[in-house]
């Protein structure tokens, strides 16, 4: 985050609240200082959230009847180094807007805690979408999103057809607690977006990327096909869904083999399977640690992987119309493996006349 640098006039208690070891008796001062220029309460205010934190920091070397009467002449003890990482982001900010007046928006003031929530000054910022108040968060690239408790996709803040960022925030306003975050003068409402259309896989694999919510996916268990026989390719199959805005999703993922991903495809929607080369970097590491170890373990692809290398040594090639000449040459020259043959998924079905 960033902050402005101009001198606050309470050194002792800017670092102490940063992080820094106390000085009892000088922070002491500085307290008394702004209880006396009128600026504790104001500090309080503009805390907010961190109110609480700040308060029960003080405790340690200020009973509670000095708090209530701002009486910050002498310690009862020792304070010790703040703790709370929000407190130490949101102290120093708080102090250091004291320079200003307390109602002039400044976007210095603006920052992320820990959790991703959007904080300005002390206070949890708000975003207001489809007739909603939500808190909003920003990510590491400072894009703004809102997250919702239905689905683990995030609804990204849109500002002149793209993903607005902190920068894009044109001022907030005090509201119901927090503060709203204005898209322009006077107007609240933002629009939304998940990222990209959640009816083509391509789409629905760049949304769950970008929400990072690939770890939310429900997988069911992978299955192979008869599929391999034609693209001499072994592939495990497994379907996944995800809740999404307005319903759960489903999507497949192809598994070609422990490396290699193959396509991404959502059931209904046929001929727009999302390519390897379309997808995201990230999914392609997901898959690659969740689903391709359900691959090297599967007996039945293990199999089949096996079959496509005896068929393309007899100079079997993709494709073709010799579907039926396939399964008859693994079991004439491959006797032993007939049951390993036989069990695997709706051979017997499409290739009856060859058993």
């Amino acid at each position: 985050m960033s902050t402005q640098t101009q001198p606050v006039p309470y050194p002792s208690l800017l670092s102490w609240l940063a992080g820094g070891a106390p000085d009892t008796t000088k922070i002491a001062a500085d307290l008394k200082a702004m209880a006396d220029n009128q600026h504790y309460e104001r500090f309080l205010l503009d805390l907010e959230d961190e109110q609480a934190a700040f308060k029960a920091a003080l405790l340690a070397a200020f009973p509670q009847t000095a708090l209530d009467k701002r009486e910050f002449t002498k310690a009862a003890g020792s304070l010790a180094a703040v703790a709370s990482p929000t407190l130490k982001t949101a102290g120093p900010v708080c102090l250091t807007s004291l320079a200003g007046p307390r109602d002039a928006f400044d976007r210095a003031y603006l920052w992320t805690a820990p959790d991703g929530v959007l904080r300005y000054k002390g206070g949890t910022v708000y975003g207001r979408t489809s007739n909603t108040r939500m808190r909003l968060s920003a990510d590491n690239g400072r894009r703004l999103y809102v997250a919702s408790a239905n689905h683990p996709l995030k609804l990204w803040l849109r500002k002149n057809n793209q993903d607005a960022t902190i920068q894009e925030i044109f001022s907030v306003v005090a509201g119901a607690g927090g503060y709203d975050a204005l898209v322009a003068q006077n107007a609240v409402d933002w629009e939304s977006s998940a990222g990209g259309p959640l009816t083509t896989p391509k789409g629905l694999v760049q949304v769950i990327t970008k929400s990072g919510a690939f770890h939310s996916i429900s997988w069911n268990t992978p299955y192979c096909t008869a599929g391999w026989v034609d693209s001499l390719l072994p592939t495990l199959i497994t379907q996944g869904t995800i809740p999404a805005p307005g319903g759960p999703k489903t999507i497949g993922q192809n598994v070609h083999s422990t490396q290699i991903v193959g396509s991404a495809w959502m059931p209904g929607v046929d001929n727009q399977d999302c390519k390897p080369g379309e997808m995201p970097g990230q999914w392609h590491t997901d898959v690659a640690a969740t689903l391709c170890p359900l691959a090297a373990n599967h007996v039945q692809l293990r199999h089949i992987t096996e079959f496509c290398d005896i068929l393309k040594k007899a100079g079997f090639t993709a494709g073709g119309t010799d579907l039926v000449a396939r399964i008859t040459y693994l079991l004439a020259n491959h006797p032993q493996r007939r049951a390993d043959l036989e069990s695997l998924p709706n051979i017997k079905a499409y290739y009856k006349q060859c058993f």
